[in-house]
């Protein structure tokens, strides 16, 4: 179950600005490509909305209840009260809930990696995979096995936890308008291709003293 196939929790508005696109984000639960912080988080979500099923379910049974189609009488009222707990119940459950997603959102924002990270931060590996997008890539699920890749333009293959480093700390970025089975189309971001002209820097070489004012020249060598 996606985001946008269940109900709307009220932490949505608050999950998207973080994580960006909820039904995004449960896809990449569902196939694995989640650090932990954020799988923990889509779970919760997941609960979340199931449990504001249940309120709705037991709210609309209320409505029905008390909407003037039925006679009111004892058995009648024994519905209301047994409905009105059950919505108590219910509702007390998504709260609970709604605290723990709140929660999960908070662990989301410390794990949440600085916009441009210190080249320390990621492995020569890392780099070069870095490099090797420079020219673009996709993101691909096999329809048949599901496993999930990541090639070149040139048609090498990333390893899915190195584009996962990657892709954290903001140095790529994929088109996640497109299905993963057609392919979302990977590029890197500025902070990316900042990153990678660093890699690029030619050493600094130490300046040639300067002769004192007055000094002889130097004799030419003579080969």
């Amino acid at each position: 179950m996606t985001a946008r196939e269940s109900l709307a929790t009220a932490l949505d508005a608050a999950i998207e600005r973080v994580v960006g696109d909820l039904a995004v984000l449960h896809h990449d639960h569902l196939s694995g490509l989640l650090p932990p912080e954020r799988a923990a988080l889509a779970a919760a979500h997941r609960d979340l909305a199931t449990a504001e099923g249940a309120v709705a379910y037991h709210r609309n049974a209320l409505m029905r209840l008390s909407s003037g189609s039925y006679p009111v009488d004892a058995p009648l009222l024994d519905r209301l009260r047994r409905t009105v707990h059950d919505l108590a119940q219910a509702t007390a459950a998504r709260d609970r809930l709604q605290e723990g997603v709140a929660a999960a959102l908070e662990e989301v924002k410390v794990a949440a990696p600085a916009a441009a990270p210190a080249d320390e931060e990621l492995t020569p590996r890392d780099f070069a995979a870095l490099l090797s997008l420079a020219g673009g890539g996709t993101m691909r699920e096999h329809l048949l096995t599901h496993r999930v890749s990541v090639r070149t333009v040139q048609g090498r293959l990333i390893e899915l936890p190195a584009f996962q480093r990657l892709e954290a700390h903001g140095l790529v970025t994929r088109d996640t308008s497109r299905a993963l089975t057609v392919g979302q189309p990977v590029t890197l971001t500025d902070t990316g291709r900042t990153a990678l002209l660093g890699t690029r820097r030619s050493p600094i070489t130490a300046p040639v003293p300067a002769r004192p004012a007055g000094a002889w020249p130097t004799p030419a060598r003579h080969h």
